[in-house]
Formats: C-alpha cells, structure tokens, sequence
C-alpha cells in the first residue's frame, strides 16, 4: 500500500474516533500511535498529557505524553505535531529540533520548579512536573519521542544523545512511515537488527545444535558485558512481552544473581542457568576457532529476564565493583524461527521455558480458552436492534491485534461493506479493554489506574483462576455483561467529558473511580438489589434516570481525586493507590428515587447467570461428545495400540479408550466418559504421540 494511501486510512479512523468520542483528531491520532506502539512493547504504557506554556526566557513549553518505565528506570517524554492535512508533509530536521526544544523544555522547566510555579495545581502537567522535580529525579535515562502523521525528511539521520542533569536524554522520531511498517509488519512490531561486531570484534561463539522445517537450534556463550550493553540500549524491547511484565510486576533485581556478578564472577556461568532467546534471522560467520553469530534480528529473550536486567543494572550501579562484566559469560540457546511461525512458537518457547519458573499461566494469557470463547460468542451473539434500524449487530472482540483490520483486508468493497455494518468499528474492543472494563466492575479502580498492561495482567491471573474453578461461568450471559459494562464506560466518559464541571484532565481516573464506585454503593445500600443489565442489553444504552446518577458520582469521585488534601501531589499517582480508593468509599453520594426504582433483584441475576451456565456446560459437554465422534473409531484403535507399547496408560485409560472403539458396535459413551476418553488423548500428546504417526 502506497504510503499516501495508508495515511489517508488513518487519519480516516481518527476523525472516526474523534466523531464518536467527541476529541479532537489530534487526540485520537496520538492515541492510536500510542496504542500501536504498547502493541509493539516500544512502549509499556502511556498515558495522554496535553501540556503547552512559556518557560523562563521565554522558551516555548509542550508535551503530549509521557510514562515511566519502572523495568529500564526510563522516562519517556512523547511530543506530538499533528498536521492533519490532505498532502503528505515533510518533518524537517529544524521542525523536529524544535519539538524536542519543547519537550526537553518541560523537563528542565519541571526541575527548576518553574511549573509548579505559574501551574493550576490541579493539572495534569503540574503533577507531572512535580514527579519529575521528586520521583524522577534520579533517572539515569530520558527517552523523548515525536510522534507524527508527517514523513520524516531524508536529511535526518541519527539525533546525538547529550545531557539533561545526570540523564542521558535520547531522541527517537516515529513518523507515518514507521506506523505503516509496524502496522503492515507481519509480527506487529519494528524489527530490531543488532549488528554485533559493534559490540565485539567477532561477534558471539555459537554452535548449530538442530534444524528442522520450524526452527534452527544454536548454543551461544555470550559475555556479560555484551548482554548488559544490549539490553541498556534497547531496554525492554529485548524482553517478550509476557517476561517483560513479569518482571514488572515481581522486580527485576536478583540479590543472588548480584551477588554472583560483583563477588563470583568467574562462576557465573556454572552458577547460573542461562537465558533462553529467539530470533527471527541471524548471519553467523566462521572464524579460526568456531562459529560466530555477527548478527540478530528481533532478538526476544524468553527466559532469563532477571539474569538480563541483573547484568545490565550492575553495570551501571556498580561500575566500580562489576569490572565491566568482563570475566562473566551466559549460556544462551537460541532459537530462530521464522515472522510467519513466530506468532505460534515464541508463545510456546516462552511457556515452557519458564515452567520452572514463577511465570504463572496467566502471564501467558493470549491464546487462553477465555478469549477463543469470548471471541465466539462476539461473532455470533447478536445485539438486539435498536434506534430504528432493522437487524442486530455484534460486539466485535479484537482477541489478537489488528484482527479487524486484517478480517477486511481479505474481503470485496459489498463483503466490506456487509461486514462494517454487522459489525460496526464503535463495537470493535480489545483484551485490555475487556479487562479494564472487568476489574471496574470488580471494584478495582486503583489497580485499572495503573495503566493497561498491568491491569491486564491482574485480570488475566484472576480468570485464569476462575477459569480453572468453573469454566462454565464464562459463559454468554457474561459476555452480555461485559458488553453492558463497555456501553456504562462509553456513556460515562462522553457525561464526563461534556460536564459543567470539568476541567482537562483525569478524566480516564474518573470515569474509572464513578463506575466503581457505582458497583460498590449499590452493594452497600441493598445487598438484595442489584443494576439491571438486562436493560442495558435490551436497549444498547443507559436509562435517563441511570445517566443523572453517573454525572451526580462523577463530580464527586473527580472532587475526591483533585482535592487538596489527597495524599499524594500528582493525581495520576494518587488515583493508582489502594488508600485513594477506600476514601473514595467513605464518600456519601445519595441514589435518587428514579434510579433506585430501576434496580432488580440480585435474585434475578443470579438466576439468569446459572441458566447461562448450565446452557454453556450443555455446549461444552455436546462439543466434546462431538470430537469423541468426529475422532473415529479407527483413530481411538490406533491411540490404544500405541499407548500400551509405550506403556503410557493406566488400566483406566485403557478402560476408557475402549468403550470409545465400542462406538462401532453402537454403543455411544456417556458425556462423563467423553470428557474422560479426551483427557486421555490429551495425556498421549503431552507424552509424544502424534496422530500422524
């Protein structure tokens, strides 16, 4: 696709968004790069900032964004020119100094204290500068990004590193053609090409331990120092995703590994267990004594993240003590696989490299049977039709990213056509959404505040937790919920964004902390009541009555967040902590007649649950009757012979295997059994047997 093209395309989607959600086209379109570049792990989080002003000297002052990385200790300052014009234009290299002058402005402005001077200390920028004038101080590191529609002009090509106190400031341009290369790419990320003679003069000994047609196998000792200096150039772009958040999430320094590095280095290599990588290309060239890799392309480490971060923290924090890492090697197996099989195996490679590890099934979340059944019910649990029109429409649920997009790609202009109609973009939403969405009902709003990925992490160990006590739970009549609670989030943004009230910014914190609140009160007021979904459902919207009570908590809950004696300056940080939510809690806001009338029976919820679990036990049981069926005699034969071979059954496998040959003789086993006869095959494949065997 022409550059111009998917540009247009873009800028399409954003006055969309904007249209829906009443923003302006340059909000969205910070949003959707933003967004794209979490999908991508160049970022972990972010969170939108508008900030503009004059600085000492007279010094223009802007930012658009910003987050801070707790896994790199990394500021990212994120600036935005938006053109939002018809013709492609070109980002000069003076244009883009002068956007960093801006952003780097807001930092020094910030530690000087010359914000928190002349700003209204209930802004989003105030809090901001705050932290960096307190928590940020100390960063080693300071990333500023301009994100852009415009084409980057050819005549830029690599911005110096300098200084902003004690931090190394870096600057990185991504620009429209950089969004449509993410976009387009196969894996959804930039690839990284790691040339590693700039590291070292040979590159990294390595030996080729297999090939087949998925993947080709090396074992690498890799010094410690060319780990650390990797990993303190790209950061966690080098960790996959599901590591990544782990260490976030747990902390990435091991005492033990530090230990090792500052006081036993030599033994670091027989102490320690190495790293597991993969990649999708490598160049390996020989030398006098082995093989060398000389060079990586999208470089993933797997497992050995804490290894990773360990050498690359000391090298920095104990310079003096670490010798430069130069006597530490790591054993590192490496597996190439190929863009197109990467989306399979890395998954996997992942997950049973660290079973051993503290890296629980929910880290690896994105393929669970949660979302393969949540994206079932979204193709074909139709909404009912409302505001006139003449058919339902679905709730379209994104399990993997750009799944919307590409079911388009395939399609003709009528099959385009078809689709958006039965599946409207304003109904499009993702895992995280859902997730936010859930954990606000689950009165968790402090946690939902700590920014998407985390938050999904959290929701993701608890249904995987859920999911393994009573599967059936996730059924259509929570799937209908979650819809419902999609329709609350997006009425209760548009009530609070149009409020007499409100003033820019923390509005996400405050639709987050109304709708839990909401939950919450009505738990405290009647423990018999509860909000009626069901209407929600049936009428796609929120009744009038439900509307007033949402602005009435909202005010209040923004109130809470903004007030002068909250415990922590910047609202941002104090809307993520527990103590914010419970003296959200303690606040009084009165329900009125009308909307205490609309309550229904909890009763009555929970009968409407139960029925949708037994009707999703009744699927459940008739699919795995089917597969037993659809498997065939012949196969469940040809599984019994190899299993006594090997030797793998028990009598009671065998048992249940043969009442599946029976099938022929007529006899059809009982549900019990079918679920039983399928554990069985299941047990066979873990143990190797293949049915192509």
């Amino acid at each position: 696709m022409e550059l111009s093209e998917f540009r247009a395309g873009i800028l399409d989607d954003v006055h969309f968004n904007a249209s829906m959600n009443g923003t302006s086209p340059r909000e969205e379109f910070l949003a959707l790069y933003a967004s794209t570049l979490v999908d991508a792990e160049e970022f972990e989080d972010f969170e939108q900032l508008a900030y503009e002003g004059v600085g000492s000297r007279n010094r223009r002052i802007q930012i658009d964004g910003y987050y801070y990385s707790e896994l790199d200790n990394c500021l990212y300052i994120i600036i935005c020119p938006f053109v939002d014009s018809l013709e492609l234009q070109s980002l000069t290299a003076t244009e883009a100094e002068n956007q960093f002058k801006r952003a780097r402005a807001f930092v020094e402005e910030s530690r000087s204290g010359f914000i928190q001077k002349y700003a209204e200390e209930s802004s989003p920028g105030y809090g901001l500068a705050l932290d960096i004038q307190k928590r940020y101080q100390n960063v080693p590191k300071i990333k500023f990004y301009i994100l852009t529609d415009m084409v980057m002009s050819s005549r830029i090509k690599e911005i110096a590193s300098n200084k902003i106190g004690n931090a190394v400031a870096e600057y990185h341009i991504w620009d429209i053609s950089r969004l449509q290369g993410i976009q387009e790419s196969k894996t959804g990320k930039e690839e990284i090409v790691i040339d590693l003679k700039d590291f070292c003069e040979h590159g990294i000994p390595c030996l080729e331990a297999g090939t087949n047609d998925e993947y080709t196998a090396y074992l690498c000792s890799i010094p410690g120092s060319i780990l650390a200096d990797l990993y303190n150039k790209y950061g966690g772009r080098l960790l996959e995703g599901n590591v990544r958040s782990f260490l976030t999430a747990k902390g990435k320094i091991n005492k033990e590994i530090r230990n090792t590095i500052l006081n036993n280095p030599s033994m670091f290599f027989a102490y320690n267990n190495g790293i597991a990588a993969t990649a999708y290309e490598v160049k390996v060239e020989y030398g006098g004594k082995c093989p060398y890799i000389t060079e990586i392309t999208s470089l993933q480490i797997v497992n050995g993240g804490q290894t990773t971060a360990s050498l690359a923290a000391a090298a920095i924090n104990d310079k003096s003590k670490a010798n430069g890492l130069h006597d530490i090697y790591v054993p590192m197996k490496l597996s190439v696989v190929t863009p197109e099989k990467a989306v399979e195996l890395i998954p996997n490679i992942a997950k049973y490299a660290n079973k051993q590890n503290k890296v629980s099934d929910a880290d690896f979340f994105s393929n669970h049977a949660f979302h393969i059944r949540i994206e079932g019910f979204s193709r074909h649990v139709l909404a009912p039709a409302v505001m006139g029109k003449q058919f339902g429409t679905h709730w379209y649920y994104e399990r993997t990213r750009g799944q919307y997009k590409q079911e388009q790609a395939r399609m003709t202009k009528p099959q385009k056509a078809k689709f958006l109609i039965q599946n409207p973009k304003a109904q499009m939403f993702t895992k995280t959404d859902l997730a936010k969405y859930f954990n606000i009902y689950r009165q968790l709003p402090h946690q939902v505040s700590t920014g998407a990925q985390k938050n999904f992490i959290r929701f993701a160990e608890w249904a995987s937790e859920a999911w393994e006590k009573n599967e059936t739970d996730f059924n259509e009549a929570f799937f209908r919920k979650i819809v419902c609670l999609n329709i609350l989030f997006k009425k209760t943004d548009y009530l609070v964004k149009n409020a007499s009230w409100y003033e820019m910014g923390y509005k996400a914190q405050v639709v987050t902390y109304t709708l839990s609140y909401l939950f919450y009160a009505i738990e405290k007021k009647s423990a018999d009541l509860a909000l009626d979904f069901r209407s929600i459902w049936n009428n796609q919207g929120v009744s009038h009555a439900l509307e007033l009570q949402i602005e009435q908590i909202a005010e209040a809950m923004y109130n809470h967040l903004v007030s002068p004696s909250r415990d922590v300056e910047n609202v941002t940080e104090w809307a993520k902590r527990e103590a914010c939510w419970k003296k959200a809690k303690l606040i009084d806001v009165p329900f009125s007649n009308e909307f205490l009338a609309e309550l229904v029976l909890k009763s009555e919820e929970k009968e409407d649950n139960r029925a949708a679990g037994k009707e999703q036990k009744l699927h459940t049981s008739a699919s795995t009757m089917i597969k037993v069926a659809n498997y065939g005699v012949e196969n469940w034969r040809a599984l019994l012979e190899w299993g006594t071979a090997e030797h793998i059954f028990t009598p009671q496998d065998i048992s249940f295997l043969r009442v599946a040959i029976a099938m022929e003789k007529g006899k059809f086993p009982s549900e019990k059994q079918c679920a039983k006869i399928m554990q069985v095959l299941e047990k066979a494949k873990t143990e190797g047997y293949s049915e192509n065997a």
